[in-house]
């Protein structure tokens, strides 16, 4: 009994010098401390919720929002079909696996009826975007701390022109990517008389990964500032914008190893490559999640915290206390009106007695 309960005590000693030696780390380290409040803070404000919500509500929008632009694009690019399907192959090639083919072919599907797509078409997109956009920012602006009441009208405008500059900034980055994979480089390289050089190959790749990066830097740096709504500024997201373009970059393509081995299973047999869009959706919102929730612990954007007000709170009792005036000292109005009454009872009591 006595050595059980040596045991005992022994154990809760070397968990208290654990919890110490851990409290003296994150002091000591603040960016281990930066990286526990990032955890903490996302699972507070039911981050795996909202991914998951972001996650489905994004799918349901990408379609109509592909089949607007590349209907567009298939007008405006006409007579460029080699920079259309360039375009194409760089949005397929941002998702991993065999869910790529999925969106191949609903791209070629807006491309070939892109006269019926039309207005009705951007109408409804733009509607659907609308309210993805704002289940986004919500959750975005959880990390911060809470939510923010918001005009029912405003909020609708504001939220229409984020999702068209998102837009343009998605638009810009697979600009950038359809650059670096491009023959482009390759010209240059050719203009300089350096193509037959035995690195060649090796500079091009790593151009080419360079310039996907910065890209997709920009993009997140976007979504971490502007999409929560604080007024963060642009430059507090920049270095939470480039380790989430990384580790995206390195997700994408570690994503297409791991898609293969779910889709081999019996659950991406029966559903085929809208499982691996889902789970890629799903773990691009985390990590975007991710990257808010350590904006909004960064000592930096300590001032754009949203405090909450606790709707559940008591509220403290309602006191009524009675108030009585008193005047110690007659008021002269009020001493002359008395007179009056009382001269005026004197002459009645006088005339009743001359009358008895």
């Amino acid at each position: 009994m006595g050595a059980a309960m040596s045991a005992i005590d022994s154990a809760k000693a070397t968990l208290e010098q654990g919890k110490s030696a851990f409290g003296a780390a994150r002091e000591r380290f603040g960016w281990l401390d930066h990286l526990i409040k990032t955890f903490e803070r996302y699972t507070e404000r039911r981050g795996n919720v909202y991914a998951a919500a972001i996650c489905f509500n994004g799918l349901l929008a990408l379609v109509p929002i592909v089949m607007v632009v590349f209907s567009l694009a298939a007008f405006f690019l006409a007579n460029r079909p080699d920079l259309l399907e360039q375009l194409q192959d760089a949005i397929v090639d941002a998702v991993p696996g065999d869910a790529g083919k999925q969106v191949s072919d609903l791209i070629d599907s807006a491309i070939s009826s892109r006269a019926a797509v039309g207005v009705i078409g951007l109408i409804g997109a733009a509607f659907t975007g609308i309210g993805w956009i704002s289940g986004v920012r919500v959750a975005f602006t959880e990390m911060y701390g809470g939510r923010i009441d918001r005009n029912p009208v405003m909020s609708k405008v504001w939220d229409l022109i984020t999702f068209v500059l998102l837009g343009l900034a998605f638009a810009v980055t697979m600009g950038l990517t359809t650059l670096a994979n491009s023959q482009l480089t390759t010209k240059l390289l050719d203009w300089a008389g350096l193509d037959d050089e035995s690195w060649a190959p090796t500079v091009l790749r790593l151009a080419s990964i360079f310039i996907s990066i910065f890209g997709s830097w920009m993009l997140f740096t976007f979504i971490l500032a502007r999409l929560p709504l604080v007024p963060l500024p642009f430059v507090n997201a920049l270095k939470a914008g480039l380790v989430t373009a990384i580790i995206f970059e390195g997700v994408k393509s570690l994503g297409g190893i791991y898609l293969k081995a779910v889709l081999s299973g019996p659950a991406g047999i029966a559903f085929g490559p809208i499982l691996g869009v889902m789970v890629f959706g799903y773990l691009g919102s985390r990590i975007v999640l991710y990257a808010s929730a350590w904006c909004a612990t960064d000592p930096i954007n300590a001032e754009y915290e949203v405090v909450e007000v606790d709707e559940d709170a008591e509220e403290p009792p309602l006191v009524i206390t009675p108030s009585v005036e008193v005047n110690p000292v007659p008021r002269p109005g009020a001493l002359v009106a008395a007179a009056g009454v009382g001269a005026a009872l004197s002459a009645l009591a006088g005339w009743f007695v001359r009358r008895s």
